[in-house]
């Protein structure tokens, strides 16, 4: 594969993932601490726009399955849905008057306008992978690419978001939101186009044609592809416990450490070791296999935030540190699992005789977005029943509680990951047998 396709696909995700990574790091904060909702509202709005995704993500992983045109299935997605999502952004962050429900309804529209943009988007543009190269190794250095822009654009925000807030807003945060969430959607759109003009799905060959599956085979091969069961449920657990630790740390830099800018040195942190960790991965991705990275970095990510919330450190230095190794060990995660995923499409062809990529990726986008959405909408109400109150002093036993939301709830969904993932079957060998058995690429 050309360097330059491997470089344009990374890059068609830098934009989107600013995006989303704002609003992981942000938008629980943005609703509770600049437009006023109550954390149990707050977390409404996440547990209905999970519910959305339950419907949206399968709906266009399936019609991207039977789309048919000149620029290939998934491409014209990234063509005409960049300026829908990037505009999304703009509206997610948008401050919101009136009564409680007039905000209540206003906040939900925005929220299921850019969790289906980003749908819109991200679905197709992760099926590529199983497109773009069927060999074991190449998809893992693809994804590799593509880990590696996730997290420039993690830096990018972590770094940039908030002092854009407080500097396009005069130093009001209710200001600043909207414009510098403007700024990231006109990125979003520029990198996703970038992605669709430099990049093709022409090396797969075979079973390219205008035939599709039936949609009522769809639920049994789903069920009959244990492979890629395992990595859908694994892909929940651990997306969804990282987005919630992802929506906590404003908390604690702002209550525990009593410095909601300090957020920002975390998030720093996180995303420079994040980086400087994908090229090992890939080397471990290579030499050990796609198994090896999931339950290493899982198993990593866990124990570092249970290290962190054991010693109760105040030190800043210190927690940015362990925040880092946590992220350190998410990024293994982050990387494989889409590369795992395009694998389970080709043994689920091999078993079945019927390819499924649209499918597949759409469940496994929906299994990381379901998950964050339920965890984080499961962050208001702990926060509620810890006692939480916006913008106060809190006690030290709501202090104990909001630092068990944020570091040992997501240690235990990162330790269960690599549990669950130690009996991952598809090893190099295996996902070589399944492409010799449907005729190969």
């Amino acid at each position: 594969m050309p360097t330059l396709a491997k470089l344009a696909y990374g890059i068609g995700i830098f934009g989107p993932m600013m995006g989303w990574v704002a609003a992981m790091q942000y938008l629980m904060y943005f609703y509770t601490e600049v437009i006023g909702l109550e954390p149990t509202q707050a977390g409404l709005v996440f547990l209905i726009g999970m519910a959305w995704d339950a419907i949206s993500d399968p709906l266009i992983g399936t019609v991207a399955d039977r789309t048919r045109t000149r620029w290939g299935r998934y491409r014209p997605y990234l063509l005409f849905g960049a300026l829908p999502y990037g505009a999304s952004i703009a509206w997610l962050f948008t401050p919101a008057d009136g009564n409680s429900a007039t905000v209540f309804l206003a906040v939900l529209a925005a929220h299921i306008a850019f969790r289906t943009g980003y749908t819109l988007v991200y679905m197709p543009y992760t099926a590529m992978i199983a497109r773009m190269t069927v060999d074991y190794d190449s998809r893992t250095t693809l994804t590799a690419y593509k880990t590696f822009f996730i997290f420039s654009a993690n830096l990018t925000v972590s770094f940039s978001f908030y002092p854009l807030v407080m500097s396009l807003g005069d130093g009001v945060e209710a200001q600043g939101f909207l414009p510098a969430a403007a700024l990231f959607g006109v990125i979003a759109a520029i990198t996703v186009w970038a992605c669709f003009w430099f990049t093709d799905e022409s090396a797969l060959r075979h079973n390219d044609g205008t035939v599709t599956a039936p949609l009522r085979s769809i639920p049994g091969d789903m069920w009959a592809n244990g492979p890629f069961l395992r990595v859908f449920a694994g892909v929940a657990i651990a997306g969804g416990f990282y987005g919630a630790e992802l929506a906590m740390v404003p908390y604690i830099a702002k209550y525990w450490f009593n410095d909601a800018a300090l957020s920002r040195a975390l998030f720093t942190t996180q995303a420079v070791l994040s980086l400087l960790s994908v090229p090992v991965w890939l080397w471990l991705g290579r030499r050990y296999g796609k198994r090896f990275v999931w339950v290493a970095g899982t198993a990593l990510a866990g124990l570092s935030l249970l290290v962190l919330f054991a010693l109760e450190s105040r030190s800043v230095p210190l927690t940015a540190l362990l925040y880092g190794l946590n992220n350190i060990g998410a990024t293994g995660f982050i990387l494989i699992f889409y590369a795992m995923a395009a694998d389970t499409v080709d043994w689920g062809e091999a078993a079945t005789g019927r390819r499924h990529e649209g499918v597949v990726f759409g469940a496994i986008s929906f299994a990381n977005k379901f998950a964050a959405g339920i965890a984080t909408a499961s962050i208001g109400v702990a926060l509620a029943a810890v006692g939480f109150v916006s913008d106060l002093q809190q006690s030290e036993a709501t202090l104990t509680g909001i630092r068990l939301i944020a570091l040992v709830a997501p240690a235990g969904g990162f330790l269960v990951s690599a549990l669950l993932m130690l009996g991952y079957p598809l090893t190099r060998q295996v996902h070589a047998d399944a492409l010799a058995t449907k005729g190969g690429a």
